[in-house]
């Protein structure tokens, strides 16, 4: 309990408990119950201040944790050196294969290592690593709980860091590359600020399109026409060279278009040179302290952590696997009746 006490002097009151109310249930429930004691887990989310919460859980749970960091997913090396200062231990570039119970994985990056008990992945490109799996892999990203990360926080996220760098986005032409749960908040986001959005994606598979107008991929020289007449050109379509087209590159290349990049792929592929792209296309929001709020990312966190106790039960087969659904909609209605992101939620249709 003592780290959990030098956790909570070191974030020194930074976030209000009205942020985190999934991550606060699961804390208090946690520390009575202390589901994962004894459990070894390596944890990869992106480490950052708000991810010592999702550490807080995982130690009042008992765990006996490791966090794992690497080039590949975004760290805050502050916050390393903290954790390493308490005690957790900190791994870079972890590959010990059968250290682990079970690993908390970002992007399956984990993926050669073999858990006893299996793995719970955050994102939607790590899972398809995981398809083929022999170990259980519940996939957080398949539930509607992650696309309040995805959709409204990164959606957020996306108009604070041009916000943080200096452009303001109201009136201005943007066109986003691909409508599914990231493009969609940041056509939310970008729409309530003022922005004229098109999304880019294929109708027939895309839900909702709110604050923008959806233009379909497969009409091309409507596309065209709007990546010349754009201000800011934003891929989100979480495929690496989804967006390699030779045309749209051209016409890319040519201008002066701000490119801006959401997802962890090279879409454009390298074609588009790293200085063409805000970030050098990396995600735009991890160029901010907080690339996702609390707020957004909160139920996310307590579910993935919520994983780790799941895979223990032994009732998830081998491959990829969905979050049992009264667990992930006991988390949901936590938010829905304690966060702040109640209205958003509804006025984004999720």
């Amino acid at each position: 309990m003592k780290q959990i006490k030098l956790i909570e002097k070191f974030l020194n009151s930074r976030y209000a408990i009205y942020e985190y109310p999934a991550l606060a249930h699961q804390f208090e429930l946690w520390g009575k119950t202390r589901p994962l004691a004894g459990i070894k887990v390596l944890d990869g989310t992106p480490v950052f201040a708000n991810t010592l919460l999702k550490y807080m859980n995982l130690l009042a749970a008992g765990t006996d944790l490791t966090v794992g960091y690497c080039d590949s997913i975004p760290y805050d090396q502050k916050i390393i050196d903290f954790l390493q200062s308490i005690g957790v231990e900190c791994v870079y570039n972890c590959n010990i294969p059968e250290k682990f119970d079970c690993i908390l994985d970002c992007n399956a990056v984990y993926r050669d290592l073999r858990p006893r008990y299996g793995f719970a992945e955050l994102t939607r490109s790590g899972a398809y690593h995981f398809a083929g799996s022999v170990l259980p892999v519940i996939n957080v990203d398949d539930s509607r709980i992650k696309a309040i990360e995805t959709c409204l926080g990164t959606g957020e996220s996306f108009l604070r860091a041009m916000e943080f760098l200096g452009y303001d986005v109201a009136g201005k032409n943007i066109v986003v590359m691909g409508c599914g749960k990231v493009g969609r908040g940041v056509v939310f986001y970008a729409g309530r600020a003022g922005a004229k959005v098109v999304a880019v994606d294929d109708p027939a598979v895309v839900g909702m399109c709110v604050n923008g107008t959806l233009v379909s991929r497969f009409d091309r020289k409507l596309v065209m026409e709007h990546l010349r007449q754009a201000w800011c050109v934003v891929s989100s379509t979480g495929k690496a060279d989804a967006l390699a087209d030779s045309d749209y590159i051209k016409i890319l290349l040519e201008g002066k278009q701000i490119m801006v990049n959401m997802g962890v792929e090279d879409e454009w592929g390298k074609a588009i040179p790293l200085e063409r792209m805000l970030n050098n296309k990396q995600p735009l929001n991890f160029i901010l302290a907080e690339p996702t709020l609390l707020r957004y990312i909160d139920p996310t966190m307590a579910l993935h952590n919520q994983a780790a106790v799941e895979l223990l039960k032994k009732t998830y087969s081998g491959g990829l696997n969905k979050i049992d659904r009264t667990v992930h909609d006991g988390y949901w209605k936590i938010v829905e009746n304690k966060g702040v992101i109640a209205e958003e939620l509804a006025a984004a249709g999720l």
